[in-house]
Order: C-alpha cells, then structure tokens, then sequence
C-alpha cells in the first residue's frame, strides 16, 4: 500500500517539482509544500498501532439523580419543616400587614381633624413602617433558602456517597445522570437501589433554621 501511494502520489510531485522551472517559482513553492505534507503522512503511517494506547471498555449506569433527591425521606421531611417555618412567618407578617393598614384607615379619618403637618408626619411613619416590614419579609425568605439549600446538600452529599457504591458493586465505570441522556434500557437504571439505601442511611435532615441579625 505504502508503494502504490509512493508511484501514484510522491513519485509524480516530486518529478514535476524537479522538472518545474524557475519562472513557475510559485508554482515550486507550492508543489514543495504539497508534498512535504504527503511525506509526513506516510511517516505518520508508519507508526505502529501497539504505540497507541487502547482503553477497555466501561460498564455504564443510569441514575435519575434529580428524581431520588426529590423523593428521598430526607427531603421530604426538609420540605414539611420549611413549611411549618414559614407559616409561621406568614402569620407574623399578615399580623403587621393588617395593623398597618388599620393605622391607614384611622388616618384616613383624621385627615379632615389634624393639621397637614401632623398629618404628613404620620403618614410618613406608617410608610417607614411598610417599608421596614417589607426588608424583613425579603431578609426570612433568604434565610428560609439558605437553610433549605444547606439542608438540601447534606442530602446530595449522601446521595453522591451511595451513587459511587452501588456504582462499584455493580461493576459500572461511568455514572449518567436520567437528565443528560434521551433513552437507555432499563437495566442500567439504579436509581431504585440508591433511593433505597438513601433512605436507610439517611432517614431524615433536621433543619437549621439561621437567625437574622
């Protein structure tokens, strides 16, 4: 093969690059770098195949990691304590809400009674209240999600633990997430194994609510 390729593709460049004259000097720079490249791709296929490094072939598993963090116990029971957490909350903030807006009623009526000074004076106050009530509701709901989001990564630092197990004791040298492929066969699927052990190991993740300064 490597003689056919010589007579067919080496032996007439180099003829013409001899043979071209000096006039054609671009002609000649042009055949000279043509089969200068011929030639180190003949070179190259010398190279014996044993010099190239050949890799086995991997097992491969499948996991809904989404599907079995959302549906572990330890999830659920984080979910049920944020939202015990965060009604009360909402009846601490729906408190404020509706005495605010009696204190705007009352001044409402008094409009017509007070002087326009007093007047604007405590309306001044009561929107300063609003206002401060409005920092405070946006400041408890960062801290509900940042004890959600701490809580929620001790799940997926166990989650990733069992992952890499069941991965070793079934033999699998690459793990996919549900998410990143369109169709696989149900026996590359762990996803029940490692929501099982999930749930022995970790049965449920007590909340630490952060407080706000």
């Amino acid at each position: 093969m490597k003689q056919n390729l010589y007579a067919l593709v080496l032996a007439p460049a180099f003829k013409m690059l001899v043979n071209s004259s000096k006039k054609y000097k671009p002609l000649r720079c042009l055949l000279f770098i043509n089969f200068f490249i011929l030639l180190v791709m003949m070179t190259a296929g010398n190279i014996k195949a044993d010099t190239v490094k050949k890799f086995e072939p991997v097992s491969l598993a499948v996991v809904d990691f989404r599907g079995v963090l959302a549906k572990s116990n330890a999830a659920v029971s984080v979910r049920k304590q944020l939202d015990i957490e965060r009604s009360k909350y909402k009846e601490e903030f729906a408190d404020i809400e509706k005495k605010l807006r009696i204190a705007q009623q009352k001044l409402a009526k008094q409009r017509a009674i007070v002087t326009a000074e007093a007047f604007e004076k405590r309306a001044r106050e009561l929107k300063d209240k609003a206002r401060e009530a409005q920092k405070r509701a946006q400041a408890t709901n960062q801290l509900l999600k940042k004890s959600f989001d701490q809580s929620m990564d001790e799940i997926r630092k166990h989650l990733l633990k069992i992952i890499a197990e069941v991965a070793e004791e079934t033999g699998a040298g690459v793990v996919l997430f549900r998410s990143a492929i369109v169709i696989a066969v149900k026996k590359l699927e762990i996803s029940q194994e490692v929501l099982k052990r999930l749930n022995e190991k970790l049965p449920a993740v007590k909340v630490v609510f952060a407080k706000s300064k």
